[in-house]
């Protein structure tokens, strides 16, 4: 089977489910290879030739490609080794607890992403967005406290009515005791009824104080980046800097010298000047400015991440 899922049961009666993809198997290790061999090839190729390349090149132009040249291998490292591929679903009605777990293309390096009770269940829900893009069904857990946890694993789709799927959610609602779900809803529009749980007014007087006394959730905290993710963002900060700084010297003579030489992959090289066409001149002018704000923008938050060790929660 290319693209499905394998369960397993332990001597201690724990369902472990193993999600895999063989389409990502593939392409995973295929792109990593050529990554490695992208950047060998080519200083292979300029060292075999007879007429040097770099001594036509200015300064930034030499470091940007050998950035470019350290960000091939090290896009392919983080794809064989620090993308979690192998997904797995770990149950255990013993210790009454279920986790997700993710491992690399070698097997190593395994994550737990998440933790959660199985003793509480209280239904199984397939969910789709209608106006999601892509619509993908995703199963839900809801507990009795009306906490949720997503079971569904992002190597392997869910579609409903399909005999992959349908094991999939036999196995999980026998060995979680629970009804197989039939129907497929909408989280925007059908909202789960939040059991009633009367509070008395003791209770309610001896948590007002507490609940005063908290204090407000902080929106400043993002995501921690791990070292070799951090090591990823400064080169590829890096890269876009000098990316963009060169581009940059390009544009600032213009400004005074009234002459911008674009290029492009398509339709090669083009000098505008601002005494034939003003209004080509500025708007080229203006594109490749917004261009060095936003590319730059991206490279600070590359370079901050890799310097903090996070990315900045969105705030509201």
């Amino acid at each position: 089977m290319l693209i499905g899922h394998r369960f397993e049961r332990t001597p201690r009666g724990d369902l472990h489910i193993h999600s895999h993809n063989g389409v990502m198997n593939i392409v995973a290790p295929l792109m990593g290879v050529i990554a490695f061999a992208a950047p060998v090839a080519f200083v292979a190729i300029a060292v075999a030739s007879d007429s040097s390349p770099s001594a036509s090149l200015d300064a930034l132009t030499l470091l940007l490609i050998v950035l470019g040249l350290l960000l091939f291998p090290a896009l392919g490292l983080v794809i064989m080794v620090y993308t979690g591929m192998r997904d797995t679903l770990l149950l255990s009605r013993l210790d009454g607890e279920g986790k997700r777990r993710t491992r690399n293309f070698f097997g190593r390096r395994e994550r737990i992403h998440d933790v959660f009770r199985i003793d509480k269940a209280k239904r199984l829900e397939l969910r789709r967005r209608q106006d999601a893009k892509p619509a993908r069904t995703q199963l839900w857990l809801v507990m009795r406290d009306g906490s949720e946890h997503r079971l569904t694993t992002d190597n392997v789709p869910v579609i409903p009515g399909s005999e992959r799927t349908d094991r999939w959610l036999r196995e999980l609602a026998e060995y979680l005791q629970l009804d197989v779900p039939t129907t497929t809803i909408d989280p925007t529009t059908v909202k789960a009824p939040t059991p009633y749980k009367p509070v008395s007014s003791r209770a309610a007087k001896a948590a007002a104080p507490s609940q005063a006394e908290a204090p407000a959730p902080s929106h400043g905290k993002g995501t921690t980046v791990s070292t070799p993710a951090r090591a990823f963002c400064a080169l590829l900060g890096a890269f876009l800097a000098v990316f963009e700084l060169s581009h940059l010297t390009t544009l600032m003579p213009a400004l005074f010298t009234g002459r911008l030489r674009v290029s492009g992959f398509r339709t090669g090289a083009h000098s505008f000047y601002w005494s034939e066409q003003p209004l080509v001149f500025s708007f080229n002018l203006l594109v490749g400015y917004a261009e060095v704000l936003i590319i730059g923008a991206i490279a600070w938050g590359c370079l901050r991440a890799a310097v903090t060790g996070r990315f900045k929660a969105a705030s509201g």
